[in-house]
């Protein structure tokens, strides 16, 4: 809900407001740090709660690793009691806190490199512990991050250091003007990439979908 526009914000509280909707139940996420006070969403939230329409906020942290071992397991699509994943998703799971989107960074992270591959010949994801595990336990979630970008072409590498200095939101046009000095082709291949790896970044259940879909669209 953090990227509502006004007009989106403005049908939903119309809806919640219309008395002919009986047994309405609506349920909206947002990121606590992307929603300020003078946030539009923040705004239509008081607006609903000074018209005495109730609503409850759930504060969600990080897994503890008995949540963070189905989500280890959904992402490969194997059992949550099989013992190899148990063992992979405690061993994540210390390393990243339980923050769902670095774990499955991390998850990613190993397919990117090999150590986590799916083996048709059993149909599943199949890794070895000691080599994950001394990944797991020498890098953390920035070099994870680091790395990702050092296999990007140059340009777009070039690119995303341009887009970090015009902020979180930007426009397209912006970064071009900017970056003149290379060509349209160039760019539209950079800007592809970009849009890949931000989509990657943006949401962790993108991460998780392409972990499970690889063996999918193999097979």
């Amino acid at each position: 809900l953090q990227w509502s526009d006004t007009a989106t914000l403005d049908l939903l509280k119309s809806i919640v407001l219309d008395g002919e909707i009986p047994r309405l139940l609506i349920v909206g996420a947002y990121r606590e740090d992307e929603v300020p006070d003078h946030h539009p969403l923040a705004l239509h939230t008081r607006e609903l709660e000074e018209m005495n329409v109730s609503i409850t906020k759930i504060k969600i942290g990080n897994l503890s690793v008995n949540y963070a071992i189905p989500l280890v397991a959904e992402a490969l699509g194997m059992d949550d009691d099989d013992s190899k994943v148990k063992s992979l998703a405690e061993a994540i799971h210390r390393k990243t806190g339980g923050n769902p989107f670095f774990m499955l960074m991390f998850l990613r992270s190993l397919c990117d490199e090999k150590l986590l591959k799916y083996n048709f010949g059993v149909m599943k994801w199949t890794w070895d512990e000691d080599a994950v595990n001394s990944k797991i336990v020498t890098e953390n979630v920035a070099s994870v991050l680091v790395n990702k970008m050092n296999r990007l072409q140059e340009e777009t590498q070039r690119m995303l250091m341009v887009a970090s200095c015009l902020g979180s939101n930007f426009r397209k046009s912006a970064v071009v003007e900017v970056m003149k000095n290379i060509s349209r082709s160039e760019m539209r291949s950079s800007m592809r990439s970009v849009s890949s790896t931000a989509a990657t970044m943006e949401s962790s259940s993108l991460l998780s979908s392409d972990l499970t879909n690889s063996s999918a669209v193999r097979s």
